[in-house]
């Protein structure tokens, strides 16, 4: 065996023995590109992560000469570069003169000679792009083209390993959200689906407002606790919501203190809490706890605040009557820019008439929304500036 295969085998052996005893998948791939520049004498080698279907480069390793006119390049001039229709291969003979490389640094791309990039899949849209530039023009060998993909589909199970991992994370945390839920509706039958039911409103809302994946998921956990703060209450008072003494009313109103309080330790929580928080403010600033106006309250929290009570209305409760549709919709396009943020308003009716499902909606409810959804006051050019 030739010293060049012995150190592969060695690094290989190491690679795998990282993976396997859950070493971090970025450091997994730092090694692997560093460990391929230095036993093949490379100018430089980089492995970039990308998402097919978003058409994004996620991240990228990288170790050696920082070559800027490579390391720098976007998305479309990336895969123009390597075009995956040639094979797993990309070879760039003459990387100087190569028009498709954007020449980003006045020395940089006359110090690079020959460019090799090899694909790897890793799961779903998500592919690695191996790179190794050498200084003068050099293809690799078969021998040496081999071993390199050995390594490189090394560093794509890392990274399949860490996606696995992170799915069932996310599995388990969200079971544990919706059991904290329905641990509080267990309180009392006469509010038993209402969190699920505002949750399902709140992210309904946030993809009407064109949020990004994890706002939304966000936003849906913060609709499934922002009543988890009255999970301490007397069951006697959650049963006479309605009609409550002003001191019975001064415990209630606490409830979103006391919800940030129990998710505040939670770290996979902690943008939810605010949301929680503040599920109570009102537009016009005359809410609680902190009276906040306007945009200064959290955009989950506005969210949540026009669910909660649409759903509240179209349910009842025990000492407080349900509403038809068209009366629900009439308060929350009155309350626009008072207890409501206009624009939330408006996606909430909008969504509900491209999705009647998620409150089961007739034509006749629907038709209700669509001629109250005209009648909001609405801000306009709004655009939003906080964080939600």
């Amino acid at each position: 065996m030739s010293d060049g295969y012995k150190a592969f085998f060695k690094i290989f052996t190491q690679v795998s023995k990282a993976i396997h005893s859950g070493e971090k998948s970025p450091e997994i791939l730092h090694s692997i590109v560093a460990h391929i520049k230095d036993i093949l004498e490379a100018k430089g080698c980089i492995y970039w992560i990308i998402d097919r279907d978003k058409r994004a480069i996620l991240t990228k390793y990288s170790h050696g000469f920082s070559y800027r006119s490579l390391e720098e390049m976007d998305y479309g001039t990336l895969i123009g570069l390597f075009d995956r229709g040639w094979g797993p291969l990309s070879f760039i003979e003459d990387a100087r003169h190569d028009p498709r490389i954007p020449d980003l640094e006045r020395l940089g791309k006359r110090r690079v000679g020959s460019i090799s990039g090899i694909y790897f899949d890793i799961a779903g849209s998500l592919e690695g792009i191996l790179a190794i530039y050498f200084h003068d023009r050099r293809e690799l060998r078969s021998d040496e083209l081999e071993l390199v993909s050995a390594l490189g589909e090394q560093g794509a199970i890392a990274l399949q390993k860490a996606i696995s991992f992170d799915e069932k994370m996310i599995d388990n945390m969200r079971r544990m959200v919706e059991g904290l839920a329905m641990a509080l509706e267990a309180k009392d039958e006469q509010t038993h689906g209402h969190s699920v039911r505002v949750a399902s409103l709140a992210r309904m809302v946030a993809k009407e407002l064109d949020l990004n994946d994890s706002e939304i998921e966000t936003i849906y956990h913060g609709g499934l606790l922002h009543d988890i703060g009255k999970i301490g209450m007397e069951d006697t008072i959650l049963q006479r919501l309605g009609i409550l003494t002003k001191s019975e009313m001064d415990v209630v109103r606490r409830h979103p203190e006391i919800g940030a309080k129990i998710t505040r330790p939670i770290n996979f929580l902690s943008d939810v809490e605010p949301l929680i928080l503040h599920h109570h403010e009102r537009f016009d600033g005359t809410g609680y706890p902190d009276g906040l106006k306007g945009r200064d309250i959290p955009l989950g929290a506005r969210i949540l605040t026009a669910c909660d009570a649409f759903e509240t209305m179209l349910a009842g409760r025990r000492h407080l009557a349900q509403m038809s549709v068209e009366d629900a919709a009439h308060n929350m396009s009155s309350e626009g820019g008072r207890h409501f943020d206009p624009q939330i308003v408006k996606a909430l009716f909008s969504g509900l008439i491209k999705c009647p499902e998620v409150l089961g909606l007739n034509e006749s409810a629907l038709r209700s929304l669509e001629n109250h959804r005209e009648q909001v006051r609405f801000i306009s050019n709004f655009k939003e500036t906080v964080s939600f």
